[in-house]
C-alpha cells in the first residue's frame, strides 16, 4: 500500500473511535529529517502509540546491505521522538535485540514502552529479560 493509503487508514480508524499504533523502521536509508517528518505526521494524525523499530538487515532482502544503526543513533531518535511526541507511547520494537544494551539507553532517552518476545521474522527480547531491565531502571512490575 502507499503512504496515502496508510494515512487514509489511520484517519478512518481514528474517526471510528479506534486507538491507533503507527511507527516505522529506522535504518532503511532515511535521514534524521525523514524521521522527524514521520514523527510530526503521526503527531498530526493523533497517534498515541509509536513503535520505533531498528532495521535487522536480513540477507536476501532489499535492505541487506544497509549499515546497522548504532545504539547512540537509536537513543537520539528516541530522544527526538520524546520531544516531538511528549504524550505518546514511544515503543521500542523490532531490532532492539541488536543493541548492545537491549534498549536500556533508549528507555533512559525517552522510550516508555516496549514490545517483548519474538517479532514477525526475528527473535526478540524475552519478557523475563524486559522485566529485569525495568527493575534495573527502577520501575516496579505490577500484576
Amino acid at each position: 500500500h502507499t503512504f496515502d493509503d496508510k494515512i487514509a487508514a489511520i484517519t478512518a480508524a481514528k474517526e471510528a473511535g479506534l486507538e491507533v499504533c503507527s511507527g516505522g523502521i529506522m535504518g532503511i536509508g532515511e535521514t534524521m529529517e525523514d524521521r522527524i517528518d514521520m514523527a510530526l505526521e503521526v503527531r498530526r494524525l493523533g497517534v498515541h502509540s509509536v513503535p520505533v523499530n531498528m532495521l535487522n538487515a536480513i540477507p536476501g532482502t532489499p535492505y541487506e546491505n544497509e549499515p546497522r544503526l548504532t545504539t547512540d543513533e537509536m537513543r537520539r531518535i528516541v530522544a527526538v521522538y520524546r520531544f516531538l511526541l511528549p504524550d505518546a507511547f514511544i515503543r521500542l520494537a523490532g531490532g532492539r535485540g541488536l543493541m548492545e544494551d537491549k534498549g536500556r539507553g533508549c528507555m533512559e532517552s525517552g522510550a516508555n514502552a516496549a514490545i517483548s518476545g519474538d517479532m514477525l521474522t526475528t527473535s526478540g527480547i524475552t519478557v523475563k529479560t524486559d522485566f529485569e531491565l525495568l527493575g534495573e531502571l527502577g520501575y516496579e512490575i505490577v500484576d
